[in-house]
């Protein structure tokens, strides 16, 4: 492309994104994960939008929604690791954030920012919800800081660490860091039924399953990545549920899960045992361990998408869920929580490791409950 082509690009990308800016638009970021090196752009948007089917995707970018690298992106464009992409959505109503909305703050310097993120919470900006993000909340509470570059990402249920970048040097060198896997990530995980190994290995590739819920993944699907999950559990305890648990009791042993893993029989009448694990993933794909576990036969309490085939996740959605459907889940929210994060300072090379202390509603689960 010689120099006349890219300034006409570069003017059709910036007339694309102010004629977008007005009205209410708003212009949502992805970062190409190393998983869709390669790929065209309608099919990687076909996966980061999964709420989307392939004609939708297709009509953003016939619309000039979407920008690659500063430019309008075609369909048949391919995209590489790193390449950061925007998409123009019109801005949905929101609530409000709080006056005093903040977030709390577990390490900062000049070039980087961990904030422990709570349970409930988006970490990045979707075509619905911008504000009500972590980087909307910061972009709030600390007007300081003239941008930030969110590092990683945690599931809206998830809570625990999180980490931006102030500048692009440190973000470019994290990113570095973490596709060589030079970052160790300690998860706390409340699972259903007691694991017949105190530690293991969980090596099943992670793709989207289809079906009903496009947001749900699963393991040996067609497309599957490759993912990897070190787990140790840590301490077995009982709850009392209104109505049985699906899905516990079988520990692995081959490299295909079976479709309804046998159940085991709880220890009293109206209690279902739990296991406290501490999970390592060594790779980054979406809702990792909720699947692997749940691949495993023993979900995560609280998990509406993957207990019982997210038939609970879909009551959620069309008519809400009472009380009891919560309690027979073992826990009010998803039981994951991102405890510990150990790296390499992206710039000074100094070994750090951040923590984020137990949220209470977990740490309920864990101290008072009765061992076996």
């Amino acid at each position: 492309m010689n120099n006349i082509e890219l300034s006409a690009s570069a003017k059709a990308a910036t007339d694309t994104r102010r004629s977008l800016g007005e009205g209410g638009w708003v212009w949502v970021p992805f970062e190409v994960d190393k998983q869709f090196d390669g790929y065209r752009i309608d099919r990687f948007l076909a996966q980061r939008l999964q709420s989307y089917s392939r004609n939708e995707v297709q009509k953003i970018l016939e619309d000039a929604r979407v920008v690659k690298e500063g430019r309008p992106a075609r369909a048949s464009s391919k995209v590489r690791t790193g390449d950061k992409i925007q998409i123009a959505y019109l801005r949905c109503p929101e609530p409000p954030l709080a006056e005093d909305a903040a977030l709390p703050v577990l390490y900062e310097d000049e070039d980087l920012l961990v904030v422990n993120k709570p349970a409930g919470l988006l970490s990045h900006p979707t075509d619905k919800i911008v504000s009500n993000t972590v980087l909307g909340v910061l972009r709030y509470s600390r007007k300081d800081i003239k941008k930030l570059h969110l590092l990683h990402r945690l599931d809206r249920e998830t809570s625990g660490v999180l980490t931006l970048a102030k500048n692009p040097q440190a973000a470019r060198l994290w990113t570095s860091a973490m596709e060589a896997h030079q970052m160790q990530k300690e998860y706390l995980a409340i699972v259903q039924g007691r694991l017949s190994k105190s530690e293991g290995v969980i090596d099943w590739p992670i793709g989207r399953e289809g079906g009903d819920i496009k947001v749900r993944q699963w393991v040996n699907v067609p497309g599957a990545v490759p993912a990897v999950t070190y787990y140790r559990v840590t301490q077995q305890r009982s709850y009392k549920t209104p109505s049985p648990l699906e899905g516990e009791g079988w520990d692995g042993g081959t490299k295909t899960p079976p479709a309804n893993p046998p159940p085991q029989s709880s220890p009293a009448r109206g209690e279902e045992v739990y296991s406290v694990v501490s999970a390592f993933p060594k790779t980054g794909r979406l809702h990792q361990i909720r699947v692997h576990f749940a691949a495993l036969g023993h979900p995560l309490l609280g998990d509406l998408l993957y207990n019982g085939q997210g038939k609970l996740y879909l009551k959620m959605i069309h008519e809400g869920l009472t009380e009891q459907d919560r309690l027979s889940l073992g826990c009010s929210r998803l039981a994951l929580h991102a405890v510990s994060l150990t790296f390499s300072h992206p710039l000074t090379g100094r070994k750090l490791t951040v923590e984020a202390p137990v949220p209470d509603e977990l740490a309920a689960l864990i101290q008072p409950a009765r061992e076996f």
